[in-house]
């Protein structure tokens, strides 16, 4: 059965930062959601994370709507959806690509990505590189993302604590990205993730949560107990710019209700 939600989405520049190089998208109607945050400098992170969203949103209305060809051979150990968002996906770092081949300007350019697509009672996700999906369910706050950095691997291998990663200065040297390179060389997590009645999920760039801690996210989602997606929101960037602000900011934020 087909739940019903509301959302906020919103993007900062922060404190530190000349340009915001984060794209996002809300899309209720293809019940579609995705942060980007575009890496390579200048203007052409800003190129990547722009082209990353316009590209997955066009090609998931299109596919919704048009006998298309699809990019990728269908996966049977994927759901539709969880396809629809790996094709698309695809044929975005296929254009990323171009585009740096194209001009010199461009490249060495990327993008991070992850989005959700809601599925009846379920959310088909996908994840490239260290931007994030958390869920906030019964006062718990859980990451369901896994970032794809140097650092996180050797935290999931055991070399280091979690406080360790969150504090090494190179925990942003990513080992995933959508752009640099055949997406056979990539990685893209896909997943299904089961929602419950009350569920709030937060889809956000490294912005945020490395300037502010999962407690303290949790916190705020709490504060707020009429779950008003737009002050949780808003008083999460806040929070994120008072601590320092030393990247773009972007949020998305979804009540299932």
């Amino acid at each position: 059965m087909a739940k019903q939600f509301t959302f906020f989405g919103t993007s900062d520049t922060g404190y530190q930062r000349k340009h915001n190089e984060d794209s996002y998208l809300c899309n209720p109607e293809e019940k579609l959601f995705l942060v980007a945050d575009g890496i390579g400098g200048q203007a052409s992170g800003e190129i990547a994370s722009k082209e990353a969203v316009k590209s997955i949103e066009e090609f998931v209305v299109r596919s919704r709507s048009e006998d298309l060809t699809w990019p990728i051979p269908y996966r049977q150990d994927l759901g539709l959806e969880q396809n629809r968002l790996f094709a698309a996906t695809t044929l975005a770092n296929h254009r990323i690509n171009q585009l740096a081949s194209n001009d010199p300007a461009m490249k060495g350019m990327g993008t991070t990505l992850v989005g959700v697509i809601i599925e009846g009672d379920r959310l088909a996700l996908v994840n490239v590189g260290d931007s994030r999906l958390y869920r906030i369910r019964d006062c718990q706050i859980e990451q369901l993302t896994q970032d794809h950095t140097l650092v996180a691997e050797r935290e999931r291998m055991g070399l280091m604590s979690k406080e360790q990663a969150y504090r090494h200065p190179q925990k942003h040297i990513l080992t995933s990205a959508l752009g640099v390179g055949p997406i056979e060389n990539i990685r893209i997590d896909l997943s299904l993730v089961e929602i419950r009645e009350k569920d709030l999920y937060l889809i956000c760039s490294d912005g945020l949560n490395d300037m502010i801690g999962d407690k303290e996210i949790l916190t705020t989602a709490n504060i707020f107990e009429s779950r008003s997606l737009e002050k949780i929101g808003l008083s999460l960037i806040q929070q994120a710019n008072l601590a320092g602000g030393r990247d773009n900011i972007t949020v998305i934020l979804l009540s299932f209700h």
